[in-house]
């Protein structure tokens, strides 16, 4: 039961993981991150398929910055 438990935290887990981005070096693609955030989520959940995760949000990040957007870490 424990495990069950472990594991459906670290998979509800992953699912929060939101970048921070700092909106003013974004520039005029600021007024789009939320557009393009959950559209890079989209094609991240495609690109892995259903039982892979991109956990530390590496994918998320890079697809975020090619749209133009400036993330903090990751």
């Amino acid at each position: 039961m424990r495990y069950l438990i472990l594991s459906a935290t670290i998979l509800l887990s992953a699912c929060a993981y939101t970048p921070v981005a700092d909106l003013r070096v974004s520039g005029d693609k600021a007024q789009l991150y939320h557009r393009d955030l959950n559209e890079c989520r989209q094609l991240v959940d495609q690109s892995l398929g259903f039982l892979q995760q991109d956990y530390d949000g590496t994918r998320l990040n890079e697809c975020l910055r090619g749209r133009g957007h400036s993330i903090i870490g990751g």
